[in-house]
């Protein structure tokens, strides 16, 4: 008999995050004398850094392909890779890549080379006129929302790498004194080696012309944009749109906006069709530190929103996203999406407003407390067509001088649209899936050359078809120490329980790992 399934915190998240936050203040005590002597650390940095770096690490499981058969074996990963910042007046951005080669001790068939790429740079290419975006992003991602998660395992058959390269160029400026505009072209490129999923291109135009924000009253703002997203298993879907918003600043900490507009699409029907667009917003700065943002468009799928409720304090970063929209299935975010790093760097704005510098701090903490800077909280399975998609995620990040606690809730409500078409991904057989989720980092420095962290976690998975439910629960320890000036060793205990008929399975690991940085 199937249960029912309910939006609820399950017993053990309630508890746990009650023990965490009435710890905090032991945990955190101290100031953030620290971090602030890092801010100024930073500003001495050179404006281009290139660090090189190698590990290995040794893996012994009792399950090495995460399924009911609970093969044991050992693993032993090899892995160079180098971080490159850049800081100048025209180049500002970041490339973090690494090259896994993986062996196996028993099954030889399982060896494999992996990449993981994270890359965001913006290019000044003429002075305050012409710029370029260029972002890339190579990981493994979850092929169905119903295997087993991609954290585990390099053998695992539910994990595809995927890459994800965008390019996009525009134009800024100014007409006059009181008119900005800005013309962007974009494209981008997402590809996965499962070929049961399938690849998209998408190509993007926007413009846009709006009141200069000068502190007036009465502000104004129209967008004209087209996309076009070919997918290689479906069709392509083109949606052209033309937004008008106005805004009115009630008082200086909080402005509304109306907004109306047209669109065209075929994403409902093999022909494209007309729609309005009719919507209201808000948005409430009380001041630097707190910022509420709400959006709400009547579209022709229905209701869309995008909200926004952010506070931070001297030690603490709060966050509360809820957005509902159409998702074209593979974003180029989505492989770096609910990153420990993306929840810290939220903390570190108040510090250091400069995006580049914020990247050093945010890598050197968590370096720090030998926490992995791209471990994903709840990463985005593959999808071959676009879906209607809502979620929401409340994090909570607490730093002080020597202890950090991140905690992480989520969940997600996506359906399939634009008809019953067969495409080899998990809508096939469900119409609707709705995952939910949490995670709790703990993450102590024990000494200026060592640490432990334990990481906590859930994530359930529900489709529409009969008895297909998951949900993997696990369980991380790990120590991490400075052996040398450059080199780091640690060592982490593994648990991960999965039931449900998709993918029952259980695993125990120990991973060593010794990291060296040039």
């Amino acid at each position: 008999m199937n249960r029912p399934y309910r939006y609820t915190a399950s017993p053990p998240l309630v508890r746990w995050a009650s023990l965490a936050l009435a710890a905090a203040p032991a945990f955190l005590s101290g100031t953030v004398t620290a971090q602030q002597e890092d801010v100024q650390a930073a500003t001495s940095q050179p404006s281009v850094v290139f660090e090189p770096r190698v590990s290995v690490q040794h893996t012994i499981t009792n399950n090495a392909r995460l399924d009911a058969t609970g093969d044991s074996d050992q693993v032993t990963e090899v892995i160079p890779g180098f971080q490159l910042i850049s800081n100048t007046a025209r180049v500002k951005g970041f490339v973090d890549y690494s090259l896994h080669d993986t062996y196996y001790a028993r099954e030889s068939r399982f060896n494999q080379i992996r990449h993981n790429l994270n890359a965001n740079a913006v290019v000044e290419a003429i002075e305050q006129w012409a710029f370029f975006d260029v972002a890339a992003v190579v990981a493994s991602q979850p092929i169905s929302a119903f295997g087993p998660p991609v954290d585990g395992s390099p053998a695992n058959p539910n994990a595809s790498q995927t890459s994800s390269f965008r390019l996009s160029p525009y134009l800024r400026g100014r007409i006059g004194a009181e008119v900005d505009y800005e013309a962007r072209y974009s494209v981008q490129d997402t590809r996965t080696k499962a070929d049961s999923r399938s690849d998209v291109t998408t190509q993007d135009w926007l413009l846009h012309l709006g009141s200069r924000e000068s502190g007036k009253i009465l502000g104004w703002a129209v967008d004209a944009s087209n996309q076009v997203a070919d997918y290689s298993l479906g069709r392509s879907i083109e949606t052209t749109a033309v937004r008008a918003r106005v805004n009115i600043a009630m008082t200086p900490q909080l402005v509304v906006t109306g907004i109306g507009g047209t669109e065209t699409t075929n994403q409902m029907s093999p022909t494209r069709e007309s729609h309005s667009i009719a919507g209201f917003g808000a948005t409430w700065q009380p001041s630097e530190r707190s910022r509420l943002s709400f959006e709400r468009e009547s579209r022709f799928f229905g209701e869309a929103h995008n909200a926004l409720l952010e506070h931070r304090t001297g030690r603490t970063v709060w966050r509360y996203t809820d957005v509902k929209a159409i998702s074209n299935g593979l974003d180029a975010q989505s492989a770096s999406l609910g990153s420990l790093f993306d929840l810290l760097d939220g903390f570190y704005t108040q510090l250091e407003p400069d995006a580049i510098r914020r990247t050093q701090l945010v890598l050197a903490e968590i370096e720090r407390l030998g926490l992995p800077a791209n471990v994903q909280v709840f990463p985005d399975f593959l999808r071959s067509s676009s879906t209607l998609q809502r979620v929401q995620q409340l994090s909570l990040a607490l730093l002080g001088q020597r202890s950090t606690v991140t905690l992480a809730v989520s969940r997600s409500d996506s359906r399939s649209i634009g008809g019953a078409l067969q495409l080899g991904d998990d809508f096939d057989t469900n119409s609707r899936i709705r995952q939910r989720g949490w995670s709790l980092w703990l993450a102590h420095r024990l000494t200026p050359n060592s640490s432990i962290h334990a990481n906590w976690g859930e994530q359930r998975s529900v489709g529409t078809f009969p008895g297909l439910e998951t949900r993997v629960r696990s369980l991380v320890l790990g120590w991490n120490v400075l052996l040398a000036r450059r080199t780091s060793g640690g060592i982490q205990i593994r648990r991960v329980l999965s039931d449900g008929l998709a993918s029952p399975y259980s695993e125990s690991a120990i991973v060593g790992t010794i990291t060296h940085r040039f």
